[in-house]
Order: structure tokens, then C-alpha cells, then sequence
């Protein structure tokens, strides 16, 4: 079965039933709900992440001068970015992380507008006018893609160092 995003609807369901503040999730539509963790998957695997998906490791570990190619086919054979490294499932931080961001999501919370109101230090109503600031330190969450800070926190640990280079030998 191909794995359309972190968790279980029903873990979901539970982990809400025990969260203060979780309306959007409670009042969005069944349907909708498996529909916004996918997002909110999407939204996690475009990250940076360190280590290797779960089966690119254990190939590694097994065969150390693996070929590119089957680096790729073992790449290729999980659809998902967790697990990672010797961690056979996906570490509850992350499934969490998925969570939250599906409840943002649901709440109304678009990543792209986000983003594009980062720069914005007024705006008007009266003759129209918005002034942005090129001088804002931008927020890092809401940089990357994620529309929820505390999803950022628990997916920061698993985050490649930006200033990490990583490099391959070609043979």
C-alpha cells in the first residue's frame, strides 16, 4: 500500500480529541481531513532532511559500494521521506509535525500568502496603499513552507544543515 501521508486519520482523530483549540479540525468535513494531512505531508517532504530515507540506509549498510542506480531504486522505492536512517517507522515528532500543519491548513492558513505577506509593513484601506519593508528579517517557518510554528519546531531536528555541502563521487 502506498502511504499517502504521516500518521493515521484515526491517530489523528485521537491526537485532537485530547488538543485544546482544535475547532478547524473538528469542524472541517470528513472528507476533508485525510485531504489536509496530504497537504500538510507535501508541505513536509519538500524540506531538506538529513540522513537517508530508511531503505537507501539499509542498502548502504548492507553494501557500502552500492551503485548510484540502485541508490536511486532504493530512493524510489518509499514514497515518503520518513523513515529515515535505522528508524523503521516515522518518528512521532513528525507525524505531530503533520498534525498541526493539516490543522493550520484547515484553519485557513495559506503557505504561499504567508509567505508573501512577510514583507508587508502597512497597509491601507482608503486609496488603497501597502508598504513593504525589504529590511524584515523574515520568519523562518513561514520561509520554508510551513504554516505553523510549533510543526516547525518539531521538524527542525531532523533538518539538514543549510550550510552543509553534500558531495557525491562519480565514477
Amino acid at each position: 500500500m502506498d502511504v499517502a501521508y504521516y500518521g493515521t486519520l484515526e491517530e489523528a482523530e485521537e491526537y485532537f480529541a485530547n488538543r485544546l483549540h482544535e475547532s478547524a479540525w473538528s469542524g472541517a468535513a470528513p472528507s476533508d481531513r485525510p485531504k489536509a494531512l496530504w497537504a500538510a505531508t507535501q508541505l513536509i517532504d519538500a524540506l531538506n532532511f538529513k540522513g537517508h530515507k530508511h531503505p537507501v540506509y539499509e542498502l548502504l549498510r548492507q553494501n557500502p559500494r552500492a551503485t548510484s542506480a540502485e541508490i536511486r531504486a532504493a530512493e524510489a522505492s518509499q514514497a515518503l521521506e520518513f523513515p529515515r536512517g535505522a528508524d523503521a517507522d516515522v518518528p512521532e515528532a513528525i507525524r505531530r509535525a503533520c498534525y498541526e500543519i493539516a490543522h493550520s491548513l484547515l484553519d485557513g492558513k495559506d503557505p504561499e500568502l504567508e509567505l508573501e505577506a512577510l514583507g508587508i509593513l502597512s497597509q491601507g484601506y482608503s486609496s488603497v496603499r501597502t508598504t513593504y519593508s525589504r529590511d524584515h528579517v523574515p520568519i523562518e517557518h513561514v520561509v520554508n513552507g510551513v504554516p505553523n510554528a510549533g510543526a516547525w519546531r518539531l521538524i527542525r531536528p531532523f533538518l539538514r544543515d543549510a550550510d552543509e555541502i553534500k558531495l557525491s563521487r562519480i565514477s
